[in-house]
């Protein structure tokens, strides 16, 4: 009797089994991220532009990668003009900055799992603080730059004798050379000896910050303060808890000597707008025809910057730090959410930024470039298990940091997470010092929205304006009082 209405129920099953695949495949090729040759080709025309060896605008090494494969690499300039002429390459080692910062969080979210950052409090790990208001800024507050305690960068005496072990400052004070550096420069003794704010309630970035996670992450190591044995200095710690877990070994961080192989020398424009904010002194000439403008770095001393920004790295390894994120060698999935989410809106006015732990997170709309509609200022419910505002969850989010050492090596490291996407930037020297920034934006838009949408500063660069000229002209006339706050990072 049922016979009948079996073939129109197979039928009417079978067309909503269709329409389901219909839009599970339509949704997967709505998400079809594959970079294109003609992106490629997009990616070569910035790329020469930039690389332009009459202009000498941009020394460095440009890679993109998609999953575990490369997909785009160039290099440009030489990585030592000192003796024999040298070309970068895609092993090139660069000091990488403030993108020393994803690797201290990292350690930092794996070594506390269990514990409320947010409740947890630089006097809880670190005996020797002051007993000040700042010795009870929360863990978060310093992952996400929101502490209220100064940046040392904006203090020239940082780059003299700092960084140094053994601490050859007083010895009865019973501090190594990263707790005395700390005491010194990031305990707010010089701003009231409490935060510049109330901690939690904006982002002001500050080195001190990551400097003081670096000092809790080697006490809790050690279990103890002062001169400790090497194997718990923050260089060691990071070998062997990520480097050598990902097999980056064209990575680490810099000893007082050492030897590095394919290590770039970073170079400065004779006319560099900061430079009136260095503490070292500019070689008496340039480097060899055509390289008579550029000169060797006069900021020699990369200790100082210590777990704020230490490291080198390649763009290679750099891609399997980007590729060790996705697993869980490195963090869980509840550790990334963590370090991924966006916790304080930046002072940037032209995207929808914040920091994380670590990163700068920012939000796009892949269907129209320029500012999204909906940026909160507070979009993370902390205490809610990193529940994402829904204003978000109609963007893409991407992870990046620009490591800035002073003058010469930039760094420009994105993470299209989405995508499972990277974009590696990385530069030893920059002309006007926004080259490697531009070069990696036009790629990201390239990927994102197929065309690379160049801003203004970006084609002053390009063009050696007069509008630029203008404005190196005018920051080369600052003293030093002026020209602090312009290298924060």
């Amino acid at each position: 009797m049922n016979w009948p209405y079996q073939k129109p129920l197979s039928v009417i099953s079978l067309c909503c089994i269709c329409l389901l695949l219909s839009a599970c495949f339509k949704d997967s090729v709505a998400k079809d991220n594959t970079i294109t040759q003609q992106q490629i080709e997009k990616f070569n025309i910035i790329v020469n532009e930039y690389c332009d060896k009459n202009k000498q605008l941009f020394f460095g090494s440009i890679y993109v990668a998609s999953g575990e494969s490369e997909v785009y690499k160039a290099n440009c300039g030489p990585q030592n003009i000192q003796k024999e002429v040298q070309f970068n390459t895609s092993n090139s080692k660069y000091r990488i900055g403030s993108n020393t910062k994803a690797f201290t969080a990292a350690i930092l979210l794996k070594m506390l799992a269990h514990e409320d950052l947010k409740t947890k409090t630089i006097g809880d790990y670190l005996p020797w603080y002051p007993n000040n208001e700042c010795k009870k800024v929360s863990l978060h507050n310093l992952l996400s730059m929101s502490s209220g305690i100064d940046d040392y960068s904006n203090n020239p005496e940082v780059f003299l004798n700092w960084g140094w072990r053994p601490y050859l400052g007083n010895a009865s004070l019973d501090l190594n050379g990263p707790e005395a550096f700390a005491n010194g420069f990031c305990t707010c003794t010089e701003q009231g000896d409490k935060p510049s704010f109330t901690p939690g309630s904006k982002f002001t970035y500050s080195n001190c910050n990551y400097y003081l996670i670096g000092n809790i992450i080697e006490q809790i190591t050690a279990g103890k303060q002062g001169e400790i044995d090497p194997s718990y200095y923050f260089g060691n710690i990071v070998k062997e808890k990520i480097l050598d877990t990902l097999s980056m070994h064209d990575s680490g961080t810099f000893n007082a000597i050492g030897i590095y192989e394919n290590m770039t020398n970073g170079y400065v424009y004779k006319e560099n707008p900061y430079l009136p904010c260095t503490t070292g002194r500019l070689p008496p000439t340039g480097g060899p025809a055509p390289y008579g403008n550029i000169f060797l770095n006069p900021y020699s001393n990369p200790l100082v910057l210590y777990s704020a920004g230490d490291m080198y790295s390649t763009v290679k390894d750099m891609h399997k730090w980007d590729q060790g994120l996705y697993g869980d060698k490195i963090l869980n999935a509840e550790q990334k959410d963590r370090a991924f989410a966006p916790y304080q809106r930046t002072e940037n006015k032209n995207e929808c930024e914040y920091f994380g732990y670590g990163w700068f997170v920012t939000y796009i709309n892949p269907s129209e470039y320029g500012m999204v509609a909906d940026c909160p200022d507070t979009p993370t419910d902390f205490d809610n298990r990193m529940k994402k505002s829904d204003e978000l969850k109609k963007y893409e989010k991407f992870l990046q940091y620009s490591g800035n050492y002073p003058y010469s090596w930039v760094t420009s490291f994105s993470r299209l997470l989405e995508r499972d996407q990277s974009v590696m930037v990385f530069s030893n020297y920059n002309k006007a010092g926004y080259e490697s920034d531009c070069i990696a934006e036009e790629i990201r838009n390239i990927i994102f929205y197929n065309d690379k949408h160049r801003t203004e500063q970006c084609q002053q660069i390009l063009d050696n304006s007069e509008a630029l000229k203008k404005k190196v002209e005018s920051v080369r006339k600052l003293n030093w009082e002026e020209c602090r706050g312009t290298t924060s990072e």
